[in-house]
């Protein structure tokens, strides 16, 4: 007997982590969650090619042919890329990484958008969207295949057959709707039905796991024990990824189900930033000119360097020095440049006494460790500090700190010294919570009931011109002063909204009695109420697009927007028949088509 399409919906929950830095994968099946929510497999098993080695992800790298056909990704892209870079043969393919950062705050995205190849040689980039795709489909493919080893793949329909499973990709709390749409296109061209996809905000993804793990110890009379969060619990979740850094307040409310209190905010605060410092710190030594040098003619080194810091940032501490590898190509190139000894530079630089070069050792004092991470450090804790100042952090009293950042040692000290009188709770495996809490919301999303809007929402519309208004608003229909771009609000800023629940529609009529479309260009804003769309807190977000039915004399149109949900959804009645108009909403069209 054939499943309903309810229960093929619901039979596998796979979520996959699109990282800034790293990616990777998780799943759990119907049975097992409703047995055993903590029952999440996920694969921590990402073989680090050559080196024999075993991480829980794998790197956000992405290697294509000279045709722009996929080779490889993750370790297998890094080592394959390296291989073509010492045999000079890599100049014709397209290397990618850490090219998710490209969507954060860009209200330019569209379809058309280009990334370009991580060696920046001129002419060498993509469309966004096939690179992003390729990735997805990896991961797709890479989690089916795992399926397949373990004999599961048969429950399930079959690799070919992905009906049963139902995706989730997890996306960055402070995305604005195009890059959310953006992700939800790459997916469908990876073969992701949108019908079986759903995007997880990270951090309230990491709170769903959160929320199952034992973090609190109760004493009873039998003792002391581990429970999960209590009703009435209200947190902060302080998602520390590779590119953003994402900030969520909750409330557990008193049937386990999770309430947002502010909007989600943040900032690029997260690793990259520690990165790039170091990249800097080594240029202000050497010089750019060589450094820049050292890139084009030592590309693997630059590579085998950068990934050398990451892997050691997180265990730094600022109380004593540090020993960091750099590349004999690099202090050779630049000796020979100079004619002097790259170990007598530091104490020629305004980094005296702070730093040290031994061949090709560089040893940094706590001093200038700490230095490298301020910007990171100070952005996240005064951010945080912001934050707790609002009268709706009152009584919270506990700070999550997940993604694959909270495992650096400086950035968790800088909290718990910040908010002495804070409990800061560090699950286990950190950088695995927001992809198994994804699952947790694939199979009830209903979990998390309310969200608060990141933006004043609304239209672009018109109305009777008034005294007052900008003469260079002015218009006219017929013989009839209309004053243009206007912003209609459908919903404040940081305004509490129920999951899925329809706010109240406005009206909207046609200029002319023969047009056969409306167009209604959607608006957001910072401020509370908004006067026109081109005050400067406004921003262009997509365009409404509304089929007049023929039946519709009126040329009167309802607009209403659910918010709530992870995605904006709007839908589009005749006021007199209420029939539903044909709507297409799209965040991600050219420039030159808006309107």
């Amino acid at each position: 007997m054939a499943a309903s399409s309810d229960e093929r919906f619901k039979m596998l929950v796979a979520a996959l982590d699109f990282g800034t830095t790293y990616s990777g994968y998780a799943f759990s099946f119907k049975g097992d969650y409703a047995n055993d929510p903590s029952k999440i497999n996920a694969n921590t098993m990402w073989t680090t090619g050559s080196k024999s080695l075993f991480s829980q992800k794998t790197p956000t790298c992405l290697l294509l042919r000279p045709d722009k056909t996929f080779h490889s990704f993750g370790f297998e892209a890094e080592e394959h890329y390296s291989s073509l870079v010492d045999m000079d043969e890599h100049h014709s393919w397209y290397y990618f990484r850490r090219f998710k950062m490209l969507l954060h705050n860009n209200m330019d995205l569209t379809r058309d958008t280009k990334v370009r190849d991580e060696s920046r040689e001129k002419g060498k980039e993509l469309p966004a969207l096939d690179v992003f795709a390729h990735s997805i489909r990896y991961l797709k493919n890479h989690l089916l295949k795992h399926l397949k080893k373990k004999s599961v793949a048969n429950l399930i329909g079959g690799e070919e057959d992905d009906e049963y499973i139902h995706w989730v990709l997890t996306i960055p709390a402070i995305w604005n709707d195009r890059a959310k749409q953006f992700m939800r296109e790459a997916a469908k061209e990876a073969g992701i039905k949108s019908t079986n996809l759903s995007l997880a905000l990270e951090p309230e993804a990491a709170a769903l796991f959160c929320k199952i793990l034992p973090l609190e110890k109760q004493t009873t009379e039998s003792g002391t024990n581990l429970s999960m969060l209590k009703p009435g619990t209200r947190y902060m979740v302080l998602d520390l990824g590779g590119g953003t850094v994402d900030v969520t307040v909750q409330e557990v409310l008193p049937d386990h189900t999770l309430k947002e209190l502010h909007k989600a905010s943040g900032g690029a605060w997260g690793g990259t930033k520690i990165d790039e410092a170091f990249r800097q710190l080594i240029i202000s030594i050497v010089g750019a000119p060589v450094f820049q040098e050292f890139q084009e003619k030592y590309p693997k080194d630059y590579l085998e360097m950068l990934q050398s810091f990451e892997t050691k940032k997180r265990a730094v501490n600022t109380s004593s020095k540090d020993t960091f590898r750099i590349p004999v190509s690099l202090v050779e190139l630049f000796e020979d440049e100079f004619g002097e000894k790259l170990d007598l530079i530091p104490s020629k630089t305004r980094h005296r006494g702070k730093l040290e070069l031994n061949g090709d050792k560089l040893i940094l004092s706590g001093e200038m460790i700490s230095e490298m991470f301020k910007h990171s450090r100070e952005s996240i804790v005064e951010h945080v500090e912001s934050l707790f100042a609002h009268p709706f952090c009152k009584d919270v009293d506990k700070i999550l700190m997940v993604g694959g950042f909270s495992e650096c040692v400086i950035i968790q000290e800088a909290i718990k010294k910040r908010f002495p009188n804070k409990r800061v709770v560090i699950p286990p495996d950190a950088g695995l919570a927001i992809v198994k809490g994804a699952v947790l919301f694939g199979h009830n999303p209903k979990m998390i009931i309310s969200r608060n809007t990141k933006w004043t929402y609304g239209v672009q519309t018109n109305r009777n011109f008034k005294p007052g208004d900008p003469p260079d608003k002015m218009f006219k229909v017929g013989n009839v002063e209309k004053c243009k771009e206007i912003f209609s609000v459908h919903i404040g800023v940081n305004k509490t909204v129920e999951v899925g629940t329809p706010l109240p529609p406005k009206r909207y009529r046609a200029l002319h009695r023969d047009d056969e479309t409306i167009d209604i260009p959607i608006y957001i804003s910072s401020e509370e109420q908004p006067e026109f769309t081109t005050d400067s807190s406004c921003s262009y977000l997509g365009k409404l697009t509304i089929e007049l039915q023929k039946s519709n004399s009126d040329r009167e149109i309802e607009v209403g927007m659910t918010f709530g949900g992870t995605e904006l959804v709007v839908e589009a009645k005749g006021t007199k028949n209420k029939e539903v108009c044909v709507a297409k909403f799209d965040f991600l069209e050219s420039k030159d088509k808006q309107f």
